[in-house]
């Protein structure tokens, strides 16, 4: 929990210039009241940020939408609130408390020794991504990493002392992302992250200026941003994208978990005895087959059917899971070697699963969602990592 203090001053109605709506406030420290200078503020997600002046006063335009600011400095807990552009209050206090800094024990357990940069390298394909443009990211401060693996629960955990900087050179941004959180769980094969990133475009020639435009095109086609906007305009099939619904079910013939560790149990307790243990042996067998079976309608999903919109408001609402397939892209070959499974399989269109905790999330016109941990992403989106990320103000041409 982030130990901040943020007074909203409400005594206008927002101000609107030029179809933006204009963020103004003011930053100081809790304890003394004194202002804080060159203190970040800026949009969650997109290229939209600023500091404030020697006053700790800081003005930010703010497009149509919803969005988290997110207020950081060094040496203080960051501050991160929502806010609607059509709701802006006239001004904002925003009091920040200084960071009580309890990591002494967790920086010994994680010290850079070979073992801290081989996680490193996990942790970088995990956060950056296996694909081509996350290959071409680069982390600039990996000292700021707190890296420890837990052997015995086998959880990778990664946290940041300051802002992680990243350059992006195949989208041509700068990211410096606040990493509040990232867990890797190996045995349950799941990679766990949240964070506050903040772009920064590059600046570089006509023929940079051109190849980062191609990439990004690239990033952008068939991403989970292009299909929540193809979404809302009710334009799916047109952009390229085919949806149905996806049932999953226990598999009958695979033993319960419970089965499987009492037959485990079992035969380490048999020890040497040379007895075939034919029944706990059938079963540790079993234990392999998939835990679920999967079946596909192919019949489209009519747009009624998970989709409304009331007073410019979108929500998607569902149960179970949808298959989401985009045919405008083909997976890239990193993809299939990354699963035992499909290594002798020849890339296939682009193929995600999403599915909703809280059964419905309002979809946002930059392109997220207002709750984005109430969203599963498996499949090619759940792939892709940080290195594919653009931010919410990208305008595709």
């Amino acid at each position: 929990m982030f130990r901040t203090i943020l007074l909203l001053l409400l005594i206008l109605g927002s101000i609107t210039v030029n179809a933006q709506s204009i963020l103004r406030g003011k930053v100081i420290d809790n304890q003394t009241n004194e202002p804080l200078e060159f203190v970040s503020i800026y949009l969650n997600n997109t290229t939209t940020g600023t500091h404030t002046n020697e006053k700790g006063e800081f003005t930010l335009g703010v497009g149509v939408g919803t969005y988290e600011v997110v207020v950081s400095f060094i040496g203080y807990e960051p501050v991160i609130y929502q806010v609607k552009a059509d709701s802006l209050a006239p001004s904002y206090l925003i009091k920040l408390a200084p960071k009580a800094f309890n990591l002494g024990e967790v920086e010994i357990t994680a010290k850079r020794d070979k073992e801290w940069y081989y996680n490193l390298e996990v942790f970088k394909q995990n956060f950056l991504g296996r694909s081509k443009l996350g290959q071409q990211c680069k982390i600039l401060n990996p000292e700021v990493l707190i890296i420890v693996y837990d052997s015995q629960e086998g959880v990778l955990d990664v946290q940041a002392k300051d802002v992680l900087l990243i350059d992006n050179k195949a989208l041509g941004y700068r990211i410096e992302y606040l990493l509040t959180d990232f867990k890797l769980y190996f045995r349950e094969n799941y990679c766990y992250f949240l964070g506050y990133p903040k772009f920064i475009q590059m600046q570089g020639g006509n023929n940079k200026l051109q190849r980062w435009s191609k990439n990004r095109e690239k990033a952008y086609s068939g991403s989970f941003m292009h299909f929540v906007r193809a979404l809302q305009k009710k334009q799916l099939a047109e952009q390229g994208f085919n949806l149905r619904r996806l049932y999953r079910i226990p598999n009958p013939n695979r033993p319960t978990d419970e089965e499987i560790a009492q037959a485990r149990a079992a035969i380490r307790l048999s020890g040497t005895s040379n007895a075939p243990d034919n029944e706990n042996e059938s079963i540790l067998s079993r234990a392999r087959l998939p835990k679920l079976i999967q079946s596909l309608d192919i019949n489209p999903v009519p747009y009624e059917a998970y989709l409304t919109t009331e007073a410019a408001t979108a929500t998607l609402a569902f149960a179970d899971f949808m298959q989401v397939v985009y045919t405008g892209e083909k997976e890239e070959l990193a993809y299939l070697l990354q699963f035992s499974d499909r290594k002798s399989g020849k890339p296939s269109y682009q193929t995600s699963v999403i599915s909703l905790h809280s059964g419905s999330v309002q979809l946002e016109p930059n392109g997220s969602v207002s709750e984005p941990l109430d969203v599963l992403l498996e499949g090619y989106w759940g792939w892709e990592k940080v290195g594919e990320m653009l931010p919410l103000d990208y305008k595709f041409q």
